[in-house]
C-alpha cells in the first residue's frame, strides 16, 4: 500500500507505482519461500464492480499450490492465530 492515499490503481500516483510493485515483488518472493509454495498470485481489484470491497490501493498476495484451486473470496476473517502464526512465517522470509 503506497504512502500516497489513493482510491485503486486508477487514481494511484504513478510515480509511486514502480516502489509499490517493487514491494509487493519482494513479499510475492518471501511468500513464496516461506510457505514453500508452486507459485504466487497477486491480485488488486478496482471499484466494486471489479471485485474492490476496501477502497484503498492494495495487493493480495496467495502463495498457490499444484492441484489447488483459488477459492472465491468468502468476506469471513481467518482464524486469528493462524493468520499471526503465517505472518511470523512471512516476517521470518523476509
Amino acid at each position: 500500500m503506497p504512502k500516497a492515499a489513493s482510491r485503486n490503481l486508477l487514481d494511484a500516483d504513478p510515480a509511486a507505482l514502480g516502489r509499490v510493485i517493487a514491494v509487493v515483488q519482494k513479499i510475492a518472493i518471501a511468500s513464496k519461500a516461506a510457505f514453500a509454495a508452486d507459485g504466487v498470485t497477486v491480485m488488486q481489484f478496482n471499484e466494486a464492480a471489479g471485485g474492490q470491497s476496501v477502497f484503498h490501493l492494495h495487493f493480495h498476495v496467495i502463495p498457490r499450490f499444484e492441484g489447488v484451486a483459488l477459492r472465491p473470496h468468502s468476506g469471513a476473517m481467518a482464524d486469528h492465530a493462524e493468520l499471526a502464526a503465517q505472518a511470523a512465517t512471512l516476517r521470518a522470509a523476509l
